[in-house]
């Protein structure tokens, strides 16, 4: 069976322009709860899709006109509908309330392209804390100053660029996130303002508490920030925040993200980044098809890939949808930390923090530093003036605290302080500096062995405006990370397109949080790649979105296997086209030189037979160019679909109808690609690699097309994951319990005729790992096959096999779907798993388990 994407056929999507209406009210009141729904209408009329002006007006008033025969046709039905937002700009959708038993009416209604139900986006994780036996695991001080080369990873090749003059200027990023500390210096006179979607006030100001907090700011930092400590990607571009995370790290709902993004079309930003994404939700999600929408009218959109730790088909959506680009992270080549050198002579740069919400760090000056060993007692005015001072945290005092300290030897006219905690780990940095308002002087939390440096020196000073670098190891450095999630989309789709730097990035958080700090994720790859479009639409604002993933693509650099990098190239499947090149893409608009689209392929699963797919390359150039064809093969990656996945180093078969390509000036020509799968590797082994057009003309660069496919019948894959039970060999999976625990699979006695009797339920132990299930139900059958309830009946449902020991706990008290009690005799559950995209050409697309006895007693 040839398998592509279920994405819809269309080229709109949802955005909302949130406003209240009155809702409309049936006749005769339902006895159902409501519940919320978004009811997707003719995508392609989004106003989004015509010219601004006069042509855009008369797509809204379509719109509207289309949205109040809805609501009549909703009316006339007899159905309930509440209409609470209205999406008409990116998007042609209603956010409504609908009685449950109602909402199969609604979607049939003339108009309707599907209703859905609304998630709740998560807030982004809490940062993962460095390690302090990584911080041990420093070699040498930075080989390189600039904070153009220490804070922005030269692995893309940003400060080069920088150097030629591509910084952003003129660009606008918008920025959906949990909002923008625009206070920070690193984004002085480029804020241009925002909205906060989760709160409903126009002050997108970032959350500072909650796992979300500083997620926004240490974003556009990457993507676009400055200041005297560090660079961005873009650091002339502008910045818009539309805040979606709640305070305390609350979830945004589909509404609020689509309001978001409808504002900054509105807006006219000329990228988006979103650094968010739900591993569960589909490619046609509301979402999903806002961000094709916003991308087909000439914004592109860069969205995170996720943060798995889970193997094949693990992209998050919006991710997953087919115009967003989508960015897996990869691990930078150091660590950087703010630092100051001593006149110790080691030469050896100290790293520090920044106290919370006190003044920031210098960058340059060289000053005296004194030891303050007398707690809070006041010091002579002036002995310090000038001077920094060096603290310890005062153990067993409430009224000498760290920032009671700071007060003391700021009045003595210290300009800055040195805190430590004198019983810290060695590789340890003071957290904080407890307690009290801020006061206008820089604290610079250290290291205890970094304290006792400074104080064993004879006469210590430390000069502002060094950096300190922690370098990763070379089976690491510049290669992708474990946790970066992969591809395909669970419909097939090639995600992600590409890969940037995301471990630990040094990078903005709000004053209150320190200034600076390392985050690591996909959410810091993806505002990598959003500054580099940003200096891309410097280059030539004429772009399209398309175009931009192509040169992205074209110019990304395949990366050697995570661990082992005389292995091979690791998996398309996790790296997409590669890591991101800034000076080649850059190299290809300024030049207009040749391109290749499309920018990735995407086989599907072969089943045996070839695949084939055709490359057209483009040359707006003046002289024809010659290309030499060629494959470069990746690992491939065999199944189990968890962070238990397989590598196998054999390769697709891959030929071409031409070994030479010739691109006449201001022409396009193209090759046909063949694809088969090696005979050698189990159905569901995902294939990957690389078309190679090498050029024989002086001149030009190599361009790379990427590609994915699927060995065998994706079908013929087991919906039943086992590396649960290779994990723990005393589990069967599925496995019927009499109690919630964990063992073999055993018949089961449920005694309702003993009052006092606690074997009342049975359990069923599950990790289902097939890529995205239609449909999935547990049923329970008598002893004549007959199907008497059906507990669990669930549409759509994704892998839950994750890290490999993933599971779900059933359960069924021997009653029907009515709640009523069942008579005693023989049952047994079946689960039955129907496998999305499958048809009647290949392996049975579904696939049942049935569990042993449950005799019922009554």
């Amino acid at each position: 069976m040839k398998r592509t994407s279920l994405l819809l056929a269309t080229g709109a999507l949802v955005v909302p322009t949130a406003f209240v209406s009155g809702a409309v009210h049936a006749a005769d009141e339902s006895d159902q709860p409501p519940v919320e729904r978004i009811v997707l209408l003719d995508p392609a009329k989004a106003a989004v899709h015509a010219a601004p002006g006069r042509a855009r007006k008369a797509a809204l008033e379509e719109v509207r006109a289309g949205q109040a025969t809805l609501e009549a046709a909703a009316e006339g039905a007899g159905i309930d509908l509440g209409v609470e937002e209205r999406f008409e700009y990116v998007v042609n959708a209603v956010s409504v309330t609908v009685p449950a038993d109602e909402v199969a009416d609604l979607a049939a209604l003339p108009g309707v392209v599907d209703v859905v139900a609304p998630i709740v986006w998560a807030a982004p994780e809490p940062a993962t804390e460095l390690d302090p036996a990584v911080l041990e695991m420093a070699l040498a001080k930075a080989a390189r100053t600039s904070k153009d080369d220490v804070t922005v990873t030269d692995l893309t090749g940003v400060p080069q660029a920088h150097r030629a003059g591509h910084t952003g200027e003129g660009v606008e990023i918008g920025i959906i996130d949990s909002g923008l500390a625009y206070d920070h210096p690193a984004f002085a006179g480029r804020y241009l303002g925002g909205y906060d979607f989760a709160m409903g006030d126009a002050d997108p100001y970032d959350d500072i508490t909650g796992g979300a907090a500083g997620h926004g700011t240490h974003v556009a930092g990457i993507a676009l920030g400055d200041d005297e400590n560090m660079t961005g990607v873009a650091p002339e571009a502008k910045v818009r925040a539309y805040r979606v995370f709640g305070s305390g790290g609350s979830g945004a709902t589909d509404q609020v993200v689509l309001a978001a993004l409808e504002q900054a079309a509105k807006d006219g930003v000329d990228v988006v980044n979103m650094s968010l994404g739900d591993p569960t939700q589909r490619s046609t999600g509301a979402v999903a098809l806002a961000v094709n929408a916003l991308s087909d009218s000439g914004v592109p959109v860069v969205v995170s890939n996720g943060n798995g730790w889970a193997g094949p088909f693990s992209s998050s959506a919006p991710g997953v949808a087919e115009k967003a680009i989508s960015v897996g992270s990869v691990y930078t080549e150091s660590m950087p930390w703010m630092a100051f050198t001593l006149n110790d002579g080691s030469g050896d740069p100290i790293p520090f923090q920044i106290g919370n919400r006190n003044a920031n760090a210098p960058s340059s000056g060289t000053f005296e530093v004194v030891e303050v060993t007398t707690g809070c007692q006041p010091l002579a005015p002036g002995s310090l003036e000038g001077k920094v001072a060096l603290f310890a945290l005062q153990y067993g005092s409430f009224t000498c605290r760290g920032m009671d300290q700071a007060r003391v030897v700021r009045a003595a006219g210290a300009v800055a302080g040195l805190h430590y905690n004198p019983r810290g780990a060695e590789g340890s940095f003071t957290t904080s500096v407890c307690c009290g308002a801020a006061i206008d002087m820089p604290i610079a939390l250290l290291r205890p062995r970094d304290a006792a440096r400074i104080s064993a020196a004879e006469t210590p000073e430390i000069t502002w405006g060094a950096y300190y670098t922690e370098a990763r190891t070379a089976s690491q450095a510049g290669m992708m990370s474990g946790g970066s999630s992969w591809g395909p989309g669970a419909e097939m789709e090639f995600k992600p397109d590409v890969a940037a730097p995301g471990e630990y990035v040094f990078s903005t958080v709000p004053p209150a949080m320190g200034y600076y700090s390392q985050l690591a994720g996909t959410s810091m790859a993806a505002p990598h790649v959003t500054g580099l479009v940003a200096l891309l639409l410097q280059a030539d604002p004429t772009l399209t979105p398309e175009q931009i993933r192509e040169v992205l693509g074209n110019t990304a650099t395949p990366m050697d296997f995570t661990g082992d990098p005389g292995r091979g190239k690791q998996p398309t499947a996790q790296q997409g086209a590669g890591r991101v090149d800034a000076v080649r893409a850059l190299a290809v608009v300024s030049r207009g030189a040749p391109t290749a689209s499309p920018s990735r392929l995407a086989f599907g699963d072969l089943e045996g037979r070839q695949g084939v797919r055709r490359i057209e390359v483009r040359n707006d150039g003046d002289g024809a160019v010659t290309y030499a064809v060629s494959h470069q093969a990746a690992v491939s990656a065999e199944p189990p679909y968890t962070n238990s996945w397989v590598p196998d180093d054999a390769a697709s078969a891959v030929s071409f109808s031409r070994s030479t390509v010739t691109v006449p000036a201001h022409e396009v020509a193209s090759v046909t690609v063949q694809v088969r799968e090696p005979g050698t590797v189990p159905p569901g082994t995902l294939l990957g690699g690389w078309v190679v057009l090498t050029p024989t003309t002086a001149g030009h660069q190599t361009i790379r097309v990427p590609y994915q496919a699927l060995a065998g019948d994706r079908d013929a894959v087991s919906a039943i994951n086992p590396t649960l039970t290779a994990i723990n060999t005393k589990m069967d999976n599925p496995s019927l319990r009499p109690t919630y625990s964990f063992n073999k699979s055993v018949p089961v006695t449920l005694d309702y005729s003993d009052t006092l009797s606690t074997n009342n339920t049975a359990y069923l132990l599950v990790s289902h790992g097939f890529p995205l299930l239609e449909r999935y139900r547990m049923q329970v059958v008598d002893a004549g096959g007959n199907v008497v309830a059906t507990p669990m009946d669930q549409r759509w449902a994704f892998r839950i096999s994750g890290a490999g020991t993933g599971y779900q706990m059933l359960t069924w008290a021997g009653k029907d779907d009515n709640g009523d009690p069942v008579a005693a005799g023989t049952y047994r559950l079946r689960l039955v798993f129907e496998k999305a995209l499958g048809d009647a050409d290949g392996a049975p697309r579904t696939e049942t388990w049935t569990s042993p006895d449950i005799t019922l007693v009554r």
